[in-house]
């Protein structure tokens, strides 16, 4: 299952909005196919295993979330796996989405193969958690970013943010957005740093497109900003909006997965809210100081320790001179 769960992690930038899905076939203790879902539309991992092996009959299939049953751009894999004559699934994780939901499992059962669930779960999990949170909660999975000094500053009181990390640190913040499919940021920022808020890496190869939404109630945004001008796709909202609900509206776009790069408020809206699944901050050894100098988080104040905002921490990795932390709420 450990090596299901690494060719699983090569579709990180092509899946969506599917999970990501490794599969492995064993007999008698040897590996004798592999395969893993390459590209939303393309076949999927138990599929792509079974054409690599000349003859599955007997083996044990080890696979990191349950079989479709459903058809969709693809086949079914449940009817698939059933048909090639395989005689035991083990599954990570159950596909909790709603075509899904435990039918794969039953009509593998209900064929005569032995299933079985649960092996290294968590670590599946993990792995696809934005597409488990998107498909359950209708809502993308939230990944607040920020670059900030050791005071907790994004910027200075004069608003000079370029740059507080170092090279390493912004390459790793490049490396992040490639792995989603929106970025949001607020109109103040826009404004101050004209930003391109692209993934120009070019890793992704999802058939998702490049969504960039614009937070900007004050109409602060520019007309000549990169980010309406560029050819691109840019939501630019000019109004309040409940945010939660528009969450839900992205959702209903095809948006699973978006990464908030902030500023100040804008961050201070969704983690007061607790409209975010995962945060990653990236922390440079300095202080700037100034009670006025934007900070990560700007909401109302806490009066007593037991009103804080409390989260996890998860990770911790040093990138160059500066340090990655990766948070998740409790």
């Amino acid at each position: 299952m450990r090596r299901a769960l690494e060719l699983a992690e090569r579709g990180r930038y092509s899946v969506s909005p599917n999970p990501m899905v490794g599969c492995v076939l064993v007999r008698d203790g040897q590996i004798i196919a592999e395969g893993w879902h390459q590209r939303a539309g393309e076949p999927h991992a138990e599929v792509n295993a079974l054409q690599s092996c000349d003859d599955p009959r007997g083996a044990t299939m080890y696979v990191t979330l349950e079989p479709c049953t459903h058809q969709g751009r693809t086949p079914p894999c449940s009817e698939v796996v059933v048909q090639s004559g395989i005689r035991e699934v083990i599954i990570a994780t159950p596909d909790p989405h709603e075509v899904v939901n435990g039918r794969g499992i039953d009509q593998l059962r209900r064929a005569g193969l032995r299933v079985e669930t649960g092996v290294l779960e968590a670590d599946a999990r993990r792995l696809n958690e934005k597409f488990l949170h998107a498909i359950t909660a209708h809502s993308p999975f939230v990944c607040l970013k920020a670059a900030m000094t050791l005071d907790g500053k994004l910027a200075t009181v004069t608003r000079d943010s370029h740059w507080i990390t170092g090279e390493a640190a912004r390459q790793k913040s490049l490396e992040l957005r490639e792995e989603y499919d929106a970025i949001l940021a607020g109109g103040g920022t826009v404004r101050e740093d004209n930003p391109q808020l692209t993934r120009r890496l070019g890793w992704n190869r999802s058939i998702e497109p490049w969504t960039r939404v614009i937070l900007d109630r004050d109409r602060q945004v520019p007309s000549g900003a990169r980010v309406l001008t560029d050819g691109g796709l840019t939501l630019h909202i000019t109004h309040d909006v409940d945010l939660a609900a528009f969450l839900r509206e992205l959702y209903a776009r095809g948006i699973q997965s978006i990464i908030v790069e902030g500023g100040s408020q804008v961050h201070a809206a969704f983690l007061s809210l607790r409209l975010w699944q995962k945060m990653v901050v990236f922390v440079a050894p300095m202080f700037v100081g100034g009670a006025e100098a934007p900070s990560i988080f700007s909401a109302g104040a806490a009066k007593r320790l037991t009103e804080a905002y409390r989260f996890r921490f998860d990770r911790l990795e040093r990138v160059g001179e500066d340090l990655m932390l990766s948070v998740y709420p409790i």
